[in-house]
């Protein structure tokens, strides 16, 4: 791969306070997020699926290609640039609603959840520069149809879908309760 983005390490994530147990309706907008989030990671098992059709022959790098491009999780990022500034509207406007709704008004509370919010606003950004990175792979493998483009180009998925995993259940557990607690809708 040309670039090298360094994956934010997951131990040293800063956690939110404990905002001890909440309400049926406390939990209400932790489940929302997470609804919301289910919709991403079915976007990437589906690309993962992609890949191994590629693998296994049923899938050819042009079509996978503009899978990865018809995605909405990437048209959006494409769309509104840098994800720590102008968001999509994904899910009416998933990212817009955590980047201009949810996190400032999470902001200025506690410290320990500002701290928590800057580290997922940072995250936002190395996910936007590994979907960039998947799909220049993916662009890669249409003209390069090699076994180590291909490979290239599974590593760039495997990176984002890691971080992405990982960075939706940092984010319901963390800045879920929260949600609950100063009754916050997302």
């Amino acid at each position: 791969m040309d670039k090298e983005i360094i994956i934010p390490d997951d131990s040293t994530r800063p956690k939110a306070p404990d905002f001890g147990p909440l309400s049926e309706h406390e939990k209400q907008p932790m489940r929302h997020l997470r609804a919301i989030h289910e919709h991403h990671r079915r976007n990437m098992r589906m690309m993962r699926t992609l890949l191994e059709g590629v693998r296994t022959g049923d899938t050819s790098a042009s079509e996978f290609h503009a899978q990865i491009k018809d995605n909405p999780i990437f048209q959006n990022y494409q769309i509104f640039g840098n994800l720590c500034g102008q968001h999509c509207q994904m899910v009416n406007g998933h990212h817009q609603i955590e980047d201009m709704h949810m996190f400032p008004a999470l902001e200025g509370r506690m410290a320990a959840l500002d701290k928590v919010v800057k580290r997922l606003r940072e995250e936002h950004e190395v996910v936007h520069a590994l979907l960039v990175q998947l799909s220049d792979e993916a662009a890669k493998l249409i003209d390069d149809p090699s076994d180590e483009q291909f490979e290239r180009t599974v590593e760039a998925h495997e990176k984002l879908e890691k971080l992405l995993l990982s960075h939706f259940g940092y984010e319901e557990d963390e800045v879920g309760p929260a949600l609950g607690h100063y009754n916050l809708m997302v």
